[in-house]
């Protein structure tokens, strides 16, 4: 369902534009790379690059909304939208440890999920999951366990993992998540 008029009037001028031709061109000039996608009507693409990009300046202080795009290059890198309590949840981490934080995977389209073998209920197919990399926090498995063990402590934490160790105090062993940690929520 498409947000109502009042609340995309209400999103545009929360991120500086006017809900008009204009300013829907504007927003998908700057976040889709297709030029083909760049047509100036409100569509429902349009509908969930909107929602995303207001959750992340909403949510987030540190994150830019393409931080979190499908990188398959197929979709218009928007398949949905980041969800707000997911948004804190990674703010949350890198105001933490107070370090730039590199997002390894965000968003995620069908096609992408099943390039890198995700599974069919991903979180990341709903904008409730993030994969990052954080210098000096999960370069070894030491670090990476310390890390998910602070990880679950916070609100709306529902899984986390990396290569060696997962939320539930278990060895797992993820090679292809190199040394980079998957955190969802609720």
């Amino acid at each position: 369902m498409k947000l109502t008029k009042p609340k995309r009037i209400k999103y545009f001028r929360f991120l500086g534009l006017e809900y008009n031709r204009d300013g829907i061109l504007t927003l998908q000039k700057r976040y889709f790379k297709d030029e083909s996608e760049h047509d100036g009507r409100y569509g429902n693409k349009t509908d969930i690059l909107l929602r995303h990009v207001y959750n992340v300046k909403k949510n987030c202080t540190t994150f830019r909304p393409e931080e979190f795009r499908c990188p398959c290059g197929r979709c218009t890198g928007y398949p949905t939208q980041m969800r707000a309590r997911e948004l804190r949840h990674v703010q949350r981490i890198r105001d933490h440890y107070g370090r730039s934080m590199t997002v390894t995977s965000g968003l995620r389209c069908e096609h992408q999920n099943n390039r890198v073998g995700g599974s069919k209920d991903s979180r990341h197919l709903k904008g409730l999951a993030v994969d990052f990399y954080m210098k000096g926090v999960t370069d070894t498995l030491a670090h990476r366990i310390s890390a998910i063990r602070y990880i679950r402590t916070l609100p709306n934490h529902r899984y986390s993992y990396g290569n060696g160790y997962n939320s539930y105090g278990r060895s797992v062993h993820v090679p292809s998540m190199g040394t980079a940690i998957h955190t969802d929520v609720r």
